[in-house]
């Protein structure tokens, strides 16, 4: 009977850690700098994905050095990309593409596309904020650096 009884805990528990991280999931998609909670957690990353990607085409027209971005961090196999089962090494090069837009993009965040833009890096990859240090602005994310 014990046996059981720890086999349906141990059920229960398992149960219990997926509605959590389907619920943190849920709670860190709804996170915006464009919409509201519960807008942001009623969208799909393809949705999603074809709004930040127009703002980050009008990015390009502005300027040529957003260009380089586009086959990496908005790309269309960027929408597949997962953080949370990227390997240290992986996560540490994504991590540095985005600083590298951040820097770039810094000086344009008043304007409507790099916003957008910044939405997807977000939202897609899990930056949990963007600080604003002598250097300029650093990525911080989940499994990132610590800032």
């Amino acid at each position: 009977m014990a046996t059981a009884l720890s086999a349906q805990l141990a059920q229960i528990a398992a149960a219990s850690k997926t509605t959590l991280n389907v619920k943190a999931q849920k709670a860190a998609h709804s996170k915006s700098l464009i919409y509201e909670p519960q807008v942001a957690a009623a969208q799909n990353y393809q949705a999603l994905f074809s709004i930040c990607r127009e703002g980050y085409d009008e990015l390009c027209q502005i300027d040529p050095r957003y260009v380089a971005f586009g086959s990496t961090l908005f790309s269309p196999q960027s929408q597949d990309e997962d953080r949370t089962q990227m390997t240290a090494a992986e996560s540490e090069v994504l991590n540095k593409r985005i600083d590298e837009f951040l820097r770039l993009v810094g000086s344009r965040l008043r304007l409507m596309p790099a916003i957008k833009a910044v939405e997807w890096l977000i939202r897609r990859f899990r930056l949990v904020f963007l600080s604003y240090r002598n250097t300029g602005f650093r990525s911080c994310s989940a499994g990132g650096p610590v800032c």
